[in-house]
């Protein structure tokens, strides 16, 4: 409670200090007697959102949005953006790092060789809820479970229900869901599993403000954790449109893994430190559970690498990086929603240029609209790099997969956006072994097999005024999406 109330005072600080500033600036006198004064200041709170955007890493294009913003009314722009902006979080970073001082000091840094890693990818999403009943029914000490959405449905209620009867049978159950992506949720859903015994958290509140850090932060994390074992990680949320037993022309095409091995310990640690940040619980009251590392249950490796504005730097996009920097034969992403950051898209187009085989396989048509429309550039220039673009269009493709070589793949929550790779807490593994890389390139080739080639048609209508008007404004938006 100590620290939950030192973030209330500095953020009620912040807040008075930026609301005294606006008022302080916007006194109507100030600009007949001090007009050098007022304009300096003006031009200083324009200066200060300029390299805040900039230092947010997203498209220069971003500037567009907040530039006119900056100088047609630079007080309360930067006030807004002193109060909400911002990639990075110091405090947040520290208490990870404590996090992870305290693993490494009971137990070692946590091994990245030995795992066993399944695919779950039908196409309605059956085995991972099949598995995730399993997993939770063979639950001996505890669950963790975090999820972006955990929806109202069949589905959220059954899964909840499930995990309040372990709990009430004596069974460590913590659930974690993110404030803003199951807004709306009804308390009374996760009443049985607080009834029962269960720990329920919502990360990152926006209102009232009890947040850590800016509201556009959200926990965009999808794991199931079992006796820090096992684990499910991928981009299927709790709910009917992610998973069910019957098919529905509403769900999502998505897929998860069950990890077992050393790097379930790892997506724990995680998931413990996203606890204490929501919950302002102190790290060391799980003393235990970070002294324990899971017995090899195979021969994959698996790094974890996990993302957010708890993180001094951006070890997800410094993954992409490297890998596709390092490509020699071929690299395959398959995501929902393709914005990316300049750097990566750079990679990639070179790596078309040299004679690589760069394929990308995204929706016809995602659940966003808007971003489907800041997608046609990255597109076209992709296309006329060499690059090869297909449309998968049995439905909306919510798979997030990359392939390098043929040897190295990255599953996990996130989208090759601007979102995913600075703004989110995401959490991603980097897989290496024959077995595990096979069974994702058969599914790739799965998903390539039912794609239809880039549309000629879009290709050209993007070309037009109105079209390349309808990407600018949306470019412009998508970091905000």
């Amino acid at each position: 409670m100590a620290s939950r109330a030192r973030g209330y005072r500095s953020f009620a600080l912040r807040a008075a200090l930026a609301l005294a500033a606006v008022a302080a600036f916007s006194f109507s006198g100030a600009d007949e007697r001090l007009p050098w004064a007022a304009l300096a200041i003006d031009a200083a709170c324009a200066a200060f959102v300029t390299w805040r955007v900039l230092s947010a890493r997203t498209s220069a294009v971003y500037l567009l949005l907040w530039g006119p913003l900056a100088w047609l009314a630079p007080r309360t722009t930067a006030a807004v953006v002193f109060l909400f902006g911002g990639r990075k979080h110091g405090a947040l970073a520290a208490a990870k790092r404590e996090v992870n001082r305290l693993a490494r000091s009971l137990g070692g840094d946590p091994e990245a060789e030995g795992n066993r890693v399944r695919l779950l990818g039908d196409r309605d999403g059956a085995e991972v809820l099949r598995e995730l009943r399993s997993q939770i029914a063979a639950a001996r000490r505890r669950i963790h479970v975090s999820t972006y959405i955990l929806s109202a449905d069949r589905v959220g209620r059954e899964l909840v229900g499930l995990l309040a009867r372990r709990a009430k049978e004596g069974v460590e159950v913590r659930l974690l869901v993110d404030a803003v992506g199951s807004w709306g949720v009804p308390l009374a859903l996760c009443r049985p599993l607080r009834n029962a015994g269960g720990r329920v958290a919502r990360f990152n509140p926006v209102l009232p403000f009890q947040g850590k850090g800016s509201a556009n932060w959200r926990n965009h994390r999808k794991i199931a954790i079992f006796d820090g074992e096992r684990a499910v990680i991928g981009g299927q949320n709790l709910g009917l449109d992610y998973m069910g037993e019957t098919p529905s022309r509403r769900r999502f095409r998505d897929c998860s893994f069950l990890i077992e091995g050393p790097a379930a310990g790892a997506l724990e640690q995680v998931f413990i430190a996203d606890w204490c940040q929501a919950t302002d619980e102190n790290p060391s009251a799980h003393e235990a559970l970070l002294r324990e590392r899971p017995a090899a249950a195979g021969a994959s490796r698996a790094e974890i690498v996990a993302s957010g504005p708890d993180c001094r730097e951006d070890p997800l996009w410094e993954t992409y990086v490297r890998l596709f920097s390092s490509a020699r034969r071929s690299i395959t992403v398959v995501t929902p929603y393709f914005v990316p950051d300049r750097m990566l898209f750079s990679l990639l187009l070179a790596a078309a240029r040299a004679g690589r085989h760069v394929r990308l396989i995204v929706p016809r048509r995602s659940d966003h609209r808007l971003v489907d429309f800041a997608r046609r550039w990255h597109l076209r220039t992709f296309r006329e790099a060499g690059g090869e673009v297909l449309f998968y269009g049995p439905g909306v493709l919510h798979a997030k997969l990359t392939l390098v070589d043929g040897e190295a793949a990255v599953i996990g929550s996130a989208n090759l956006d601007m979102r995913s790779l600075f703004l989110n807490y995401e959490i991603a593994a980097v897989v290496r072994g024959p077995a595990a890389v096979a069974e994702i390139s058969a599914y790739v080739d799965g998903l390539a097999a039912e794609c239809g080639d880039y549309s000629e048609d879009l290709y050209r209508r993007s070309r037009t005024r109105f079209g390349r008007a309808v990407e600018a404004v949306s470019r412009v938006l998508a970091p905000l999406l």
